[in-house]
């Protein structure tokens, strides 16, 4: 795997990482513990390589997107859309940008000590 595949999954993972722990924390502080299926229920997996860039997948259950837009009595609290379209931007914000020379010669380097 070459240093742009790998920039691409390292990019990836932290942002699915980054997701996960943000959007963890506004569904604590906004929802009281019921089953805790809406936390455990999360997960990403990023895939790619062998000539396929990469791809983040994020699984969760599928309530969470009506609990964002159902009206409540209180604040509306927004827990995917917000955090989702979030990280899209900073992944093709990292994309575009983050791959210098320098990052290619660092996963390069990178690669050489795992061989």
């Amino acid at each position: 795997m070459g240093a742009r595949e790998r920039f691409i999954q390292d990019t990836l993972e932290t942002e699915g990482k980054r997701l996960l722990r943000n959007q963890g924390a506004a569904i604590a502080s906004g929802y009281q513990r019921g089953t805790g299926r809406l936390e455990s229920g999360r997960s990403i997996s990023v895939s790619g390589g062998d000539g396929m860039d990469g791809r983040l997948t994020l699984t969760h259950p599928i309530y969470e997107r009506f609990l964002d837009i159902k009206n409540r009595r209180r604040k509306r609290l927004r827990i995917h859309n917000r955090f989702i379209f979030g990280a899209y931007a900073s992944i093709a914000r990292r994309l575009m940008y983050g791959f210098t020379e320098e990052v290619a010669e660092a996963f390069r380097k990178a690669e050489k000590v795992d061989r």
